[in-house]
């Protein structure tokens, strides 16, 4: 271990471009419930979407030091970009270019919100790569306390890398890095063993049992001093010796199979079964565990998916059955999986669409399995919302949104929809806020963009259209944070529906997308419905407009039950290894409202609202 600084010595700290004294507070908006998934009455696993500050200050406040093991597996600051692919499909998942000072401090206040939600017992392994392992030890000396650090260990993902091919001037890399730090020496903390190594197998346990087949080493039975030590002397299998045992026990060996002769007259030894020991105690070096390749069946096409092999080491040595675990970059959820099926607590979070799909889509497969607990989804983009709009005000948001849409400001004075507001506030075609307007136009079409709180409904986009063709306008394309499912019913060629990115709010420079567009069929037999998938509709890979059809669809779910803004999907289903999904739903009853949510291979998410 290393040798640790005295208080007079001081302690060493780590500096770069923009890093600042004390991480800068961060508001805990409030997170909001997206989704249930099963029911549950008691504490509830949380999956939650949106960016990790935002949702670790919220879990803070909620909370408090409530986390027994933080596992977190960052970006590794490699210049490149990571994908999620499915089939024939390559989805961007997230961009791993931060670059020295920018990944530092994108990482340092994370730890010190992780640290506010840990126990004095708790425990935090970060997964970091080879560039840049030295930097964040460093900090995590600094957050944690060097007294604190625990291990850093070695993960030998491959045999062989092809970077040290011929002609490279570098050793190959093969490794990742696990950096092991406790809040205290109180930590939780298990010592697990590895199975021996192969050459050390085939050294010491050479020996085969006829009959078992079962490998084994063998002991003497001797005892060395003889007399002197006060060991006794008999024959034993046709051998006078001094023995290690009284007769009694020896003769109990022998009956048990315990005893190997190699010859008659041959000296007697204890054999010891490979199988009955428990291994090596576990080093800082793991080389029995490989990163997941084609064939493995738990990959879900997420490029840096890690085995859950790996998160099981971990979850076993570092907490209890029960004990509540943390990853602020989830990824592709194995850490909940494991968790789960390990019989922990859970909360996971990341902001990338495409990993928040795949992580539900596999969390729900593991509920309906029973090899999962019911769950929540929160999402923290209402509460980032909110803060950008308070910080640059609707005005400047919606001429940021018409800039980057390529719209100019509509300059022919100020066209209104006025709108009654009535009862129901939504699908019924009633605003639930009194106004509309025109607000830029791009070509021959005008464009809305509603206000960050809104959630145009079908009515609304029947009144604007109204406006646009009163103010002359040939189309309209309408921009929003999040649509009502109704807005799908509005069969009108003339208009569009364009989603603001959630990577707005990060000061990303990308403009709206166009709303994908799900066709459902409903099939009544005997008083009863029945969904059924009938077109899927959006933006291909170059942004073009595309009828992608139902293949394109990997997961669908309905939820019957009406709750307002919470889904709760009553059944979902999934696209299976050998490509086949249902595409109809079971019967449901009754005449009420039914929301259908289906995602398509892309990460995309679609919601249509029936009845």
């Amino acid at each position: 271990m290393p040798r640790r600084t005295t208080a007079s010595e001081g302690r060493v700290e780590l500096t770069w471009p923009g890093k600042v004294p004390l991480p800068a507070a961060v508001s805990p908006g409030p997170l909001t419930l997206r989704e249930r998934v099963g029911e549950a009455s008691g504490w509830q696993d949380r999956l939650i979407w949106g960016d990790n500050s935002l949702a670790l200050a919220a879990l803070r406040e909620e909370l408090g030091a409530a986390v027994d093991l933080v596992y977190i597996d960052p970006p590794f600051d490699v210049g490149a970009s990571h994908y999620l692919r499915k089939g024939e499909v390559e989805v961007l998942a997230y961009r791993d270019t931060w670059g020295g000072p920018g990944y530092l401090s994108m990482l340092y206040p994370r730890l010190v919100l992780l640290r506010a939600l840990m126990k004095p017992t708790a425990t935090i392994v970060v997964h970091v790569g080879m560039q840049v392992c030295h930097h964040v030890r460093v900090v995590m000396d600094e957050v944690f306390g060097a007294d604190n650090f625990v291990n850093q260990v070695a993960w030998k993902r491959y045999s062989a890398h092809n970077d040290a091919a011929q002609g490279a001037r570098r050793l190959g890399a093969v490794h990742d890095v696990l950096l092991i730090y406790g809040m205290g020496p109180e930590r939780t903390w298990t010592t697990l063993r590895a199975p021996y190594d192969k050459d050390y197998v085939a050294k010491w346990y050479r020996h085969v049992e006829l009959g078992t087949g079962r490998r084994f080493m063998s002991s003497p039975l001797t005892a060395p001093g003889g007399a002197a030590k006060g060991n006794p002397s008999y024959e034993f299998l046709g051998v006078r010796r001094f023995w290690r045992y009284g007769q009694a026990t020896m003769e109990e060996l022998h009956r048990s199979g315990r005893v190997y002769q190699s010859r008659p007259g041959a000296v007697p030894r204890q054999k010891h079964y490979l199988d009955e020991q428990e291994g090596v105690p576990l080093q800082d070096v793991w080389t029995d565990i490989r990163a997941l390749q084609g064939t493995h069946t738990e990959r879900v096409g997420y490029d840096t998916q890690k085995p859950e092999a790996l998160l099981e080491r971990i979850v076993h040595m570092c907490s209890r059955p029960g004990d509540l675990i943390l990853d602020a970059f989830a990824g592709s959820g194995t850490t909940a999986a494991v968790a789960a099926r390990c019989g922990r607590r859970w909360v996971v979070i990341d902001r990338s669409q495409p990993a928040f799909t795949v992580i539900r889509r596999r969390l729900r497969a593991m509920t309906q399995r029973g090899e999962a607990g019911p769950f929540a989804v929160f999402d923290a983009m209402p509460a980032a919302r909110r803060a950008l709009a308070l910080r640059l005000g609707e005005a400047e948001l919606r001429a940021r949104l018409l800039a980057l849409h390529g719209a100019t400001a509509w300059s022919e004075g100020q066209v209104t929809a006025r709108a009654v507001v009535g009862e129901s506030g939504d699908a019924s075609g009633e605003s639930t806020w009194p106004e509309g307007q025109m607000h830029g136009r791009r070509g021959e079409a005008a464009v809305v963009v509603a206000a960050s709180e809104q959630r145009p409904t079908a009515g609304d986009i029947a009144r604007w259209q109204a406006a646009a063709r009163a103010a002359g306008a040939a189309a309209l394309e309408v921009i929003a944070w999040v649509f009502d499912p109704s807005v799908h019913d509005v069969e009108a060629p003339g208009v569009t529906l364009w989603e603001v990115p959630r990577t707005f709010v990060e000061d990303e420079a990308i403009g709206p997308t166009r709303v994908s567009r799900l066709s459902l069929a409903v099939e009544v037999t005997a008083g009863v419905r029945a969904i059924r998938l009938a077109d899927y509709a959006a933006p291909d890979s170059a942004g073009c407009w595309a009828h992608l059809g139902v293949d394109a669809i990997v997961e669908w779910a309905i939820d019957d039950r009406g709750q307002d803004g919470v889904f709760t999907p009553r059944w979902s289903t999934q696209r299976g290894r050998d490509g086949a999904m249902e595409s109809s739903s079971p019967a449901i009853a009754g005449e009420g409202r039914v929301v259908v949510e289906a995602v398509d291979a892309a990460g995309r998410i679609s919601r249509r609202a029936i009845g």
